[in-house]
């Protein structure tokens, strides 16, 4: 029985109404068949999953889903888990009561069914029988993108290794990746990177000597004639015939995102009584039953949004001296300047020139403020959203462009259809904190 569920809205597996974008899909496909590595990037609730999943089986490849505590080495240590490869500090194995073991072999990384080179320990005041296994002792450098390949490719591991969440690393070890990157591709281990950004080249940026060494597939842009065949295909699935007028209410509220897009025809949906497939054609012509989606979306999306803006204007805390004056806080102020431009003024990006005007006019030292604190500031947003732990991130600043961006689809949804002036209010000021 075919479910609302499985057709339309965002999953954790592929819905029905996937749309093959020729543009896109064609440019993946072609990247996998190179040596080169792979960056699919894009607006998060974009489809980078969906897309990357349909062609590169998540089931028969390694994926490693990051999170802001992973390191390097983390990542690393997932990879060869996943590859076949076991990787150990210490090496016990027994049962019983036992009280006392030394090794006279500190295995640091062991390859199973290679060559046999036993392990022994030295076993004392212990009740029941033990065992050792044997396995070929290699020694190896984690951090080391060398090391990490020799012993992939060991065990003759062909897998492709897709890294989920990219953006929830610190842009210090994004960096780092960046060099390692370079040394994978030389070694023939390829990867699939899906990130939270909006430009180009994120990662040729940190180091130069990847371009040409990686291929960057965007997601974004959504047409409307997408969007409309995306509402279509579902149609089949569940035998509904979705009104013209429905489905462009749909769109017009989506804002270019796929992902809000899916929610509010699943939304739309259910308000109109289709769970699952119809044995008769049934029409979804009720405009109502989006208006009351939306109400509910909104309610949802705020709630979120609206911890993400207060944990970014409480920055990362400063120091205050009784003889010097206040600081900038400009996180705050970021925040509050946002909410002013609202909606209408986030299209595309907001100039940092302009964010510094709405700020100047109501900032607490605006004599004294220079470009410079509030370019620090946006320079450091990103890193702020992951200390927060707010993923994904909302906003992000492009230092080429000098474009605060927004980089989470739902927080356009947020700042239509939310109550800012309210929201504004509610934000606390650090300076009258201090009063």
């Amino acid at each position: 029985m075919v479910k609302l569920e499985d057709v339309f809205g965002v999953s954790g597996k592929q819905v029905k109404s996937y749309l093959i974008r020729d543009y896109v899909d064609d440019k993946l496909i072609d990247a996998l068949r190179t040596d080169k590595q792979v960056i699919v990037y894009g607006a998060s609730k974009q489809g980078k999953t969906a897309l990357v999943s349909k062609y590169v089986k998540y089931d028969e490849h390694i994926v490693v889903s990051l999170s802001p505590k992973f390191e390097l080495e983390d990542i690393y240590k997932s990879i060869l888990r996943d590859a076949g490869v076991t990787v150990r500090t210490a090496f016990t194995e027994g049962s019983g009561k036992a009280r006392k073991v030394g090794l006279k072999a500190q295995v640091q990384a062991t390859i199973a069914m290679v060559f046999k080179s036993k392990v022994s320990g030295e076993i004392s005041e212990t009740e029941n029988s033990t065992s050792t296994s044997e396995y070929e002792e290699i020694e190896f450098n984690l951090s080391l993108p060398n090391d990490v390949a020799s012993l992939i490719h060991k065990v003759n591991c062909k897998k492709v290794v897709i890294l989920e969440n990219f953006h929830y690393l610190s842009e210090e070890k994004q960096r780092q990746f960046a060099f390692d990157l370079r040394t994978f591709q030389d070694l023939k281990v390829k990867f699939v990177i899906l990130g939270v950004w909006k430009e180009a080249n994120r990662l040729a940026q940190f180091n130069g000597d990847l371009q040409d060494r990686v291929v960057d597939v965007p997601v974004e842009p959504w047409s409307k004639e997408d969007f409309i065949a995306i509402a279509r295909k579902g149609e089949r699935e569940l035998n509904i015939a979705i009104q013209e007028d429905v489905i462009n209410k749909c769109i017009d509220s989506a804002f270019n995102s796929v992902g809000v897009y899916q929610e509010l025809i699943k939304g739309t949906c259910r308000e109109s009584g289709i769970l699952i497939k119809q044995t008769n054609t049934t029409v979804v012509d009720d405009i109502s039953s989006v208006d009351k989606t939306i109400l509910e979306k909104t309610e949802y999306y705020s709630g979120r949004h609206l911890r993400n803006l207060e944990a970014i204007s409480s920055g990362n805390g400063v120091l205050i001296q009784d003889d010097k004056p206040l600081p900038y806080f400009m996180s705050y102020y970021i925040v509050k300047a946002l909410l002013e431009i609202g909606f209408d003024g986030l299209n595309g990006g907001v100039p940092r020139d302009a964010l510094m005007q709405k700020i100047i006019a109501i900032h607490h030292r605006r004599e004294d403020l220079k470009g410079g604190q509030l370019t620090a500031a946006l320079k450091k947003i990103g890193d702020l959203q992951s200390t927060k732990g707010i993923n994904p991130p909302v906003l992000a600043y492009d230092s080429n462009t000098r474009l605060l961006k927004v980089i989470d689809s739902t927080f356009y949804f947020f700042m239509k259809y939310a109550n800012l002036e309210m929201i504004s209010e509610d934000i606390v000021s650090p300076v009258e904190c201090m009063s």
